[in-house]
């Protein structure tokens, strides 16, 4: 069926997107009372669950199946500048979730609902009309009174200041080794301790047991590789590291992703009635690529909202604070590799990882925040703000 401008179907809600925000904001709307039988449409180009992506997190007080954590580390590992350094956690955990579990449990409950229309069409676009808005897709138009968007790129994006643009880019393989070499209580959360041609580069190693891991190569730069030039690096990183030769392990799968690390802010709205979600919607942490918290903060403020029929909250996943943070260390590690390692490593080895991590989730104070900086060099952080502050100082 072309698109046209017939409405095929009226919902109250579309969810446009199957992937972590879109299933998660499902999942919030058929746990709720008052939303559970309102007519929801959910839009991909295909619900054939892939296992393709690994969501890590540290702070599961959101998370909405606690029996979907595949594995969970208590102790991190970081090296840097040739010093290895590790720790047991206490005030977290360090989770990791399979996409392809996910997506099955919570498209198997879309499927049992009678409230619930899926659709497996090619998304368009969006626009509005009157109190409503329109998806477009291959099999035509639908409306409904809230649409929540995780597929396009908001078309306000290209007008929203930008003066950092970098990467977070990476190929990893999932591997099984015919030896003993891994520790599945320990992730290897940054190894810096490699050779830094392309940008800022690390590995980051995921154990599950004794002899099998996923071990992604990871870089910040503006500038995507081939997928033979990770795999080279791969093959180097396990040899050094493990002593492995091609013969000695076999590759399960293959993860590989693009992560966007950028100073601008993203729209909110798509257009009227039209709301943005996931790293669509802003959410992607610019400094770490992490998303998989907010997405979950984010779908039960949505559900929240539309229960008590208040505005779709339109505030920052980062507050003004944080944001500077971010612009001050996105400039860093664009303009110096050698000082951005420096960083990390004075990160790690003078701070307990714990505060760290409150530190990247933004839960912390200025107090404790201002012990973390006086840990690291500070010169490279008063240049970034000096080259930032015609964005520092009129808002960010």
């Amino acid at each position: 069926m072309d698109s046209s401008n017939k409405i095929e179907q009226t919902f109250d809600y579309i969810i446009a997107g199957a992937g972590a925000s879109g299933l998660s904001l499902l999942w919030n709307m058929l746990h709720s009372d008052v939303l559970n039988s309102k007519r929801i449409l959910l839009v991909d180009i295909n619900f054939k669950p892939v296992n393709d992506k690994t969501w890590c997190f540290w702070d599961d007080s959101n998370i909405p199946f606690e029996e979907l954590i595949y594995h969970t580390w208590s102790n991190l590992e970081v090296s840097a500048l040739s010093e290895r350094m590790n720790e047991d956690l206490k005030k977290y955990k360090y989770h990791c979730i399979r996409s392809i579990d996910y997506a099955e449990k919570i498209l198997e409950m879309g499927k049992a609902s009678d409230s619930v229309t899926m659709l497996e069409s090619k998304i368009i676009d969006f626009e509005s009309e009157g109190n409503q808005g329109i998806i477009i897709t291959d099999q035509g138009k639908f409306k409904a009174d809230y649409i929540f968007q995780s597929a396009l790129k908001p078309p306000g994006l290209v007008n929203e200041k930008l003066d950092v643009s970098l990467k977070q880019h990476f190929l990893g393989w999932e591997i099984e080794t015919n030896k003993d070499l891994f520790n599945p209580g320990r992730a290897i959360f940054m190894d810096f301790d490699i050779p830094q041609t392309d940008g800022v580069s690390f590995f980051y190693t995921l154990p599950f047991t004794k002899r099998k891991a996923l071990i992604e190569y990871t870089l910040f730069s503006d500038k995507l590789l081939t997928d033979e030039e990770y795999e080279l690096e791969l093959i180097k990183y396990l040899q050094t590291k493990y002593n492995l030769k091609s013969s000695d392990f076999t590759v399960s799968r293959r993860e590989k992703g693009n992560i966007p690390m950028e100073d601008r802010r993203y729209p909110f709205m798509y257009c009227d009635h039209v709301y943005n979600m996931g790293t669509a919607g802003g959410l992607t942490k610019p400094t770490t690529g992490y998303t998989f918290t907010r997405i979950q903060r984010h779908a039960k403020e949505i559900v929240n909202s539309l229960e008590s029929g208040s505005p779709i909250p339109t505030k920052r996943a980062s507050t003004y604070r944080f944001r500077i943070y971010d612009m001050m260390l996105l400039y860093i590690l664009d303009q110096q590799t050698d000082v951005s390692i420096q960083i990390f490593h004075d990160l790690f080895q003078k701070n307990s990882f714990d505060r760290i991590l409150q530190f990247l989730e933004e839960e912390t104070n200025i107090v404790q925040e201002l012990k973390i900086f006086y840990t690291l060099p500070y010169t490279p952080f008063f240049k970034s703000i000096w080259k930032m502050k015609h964005r520092i100082f009129s808002g960010a």
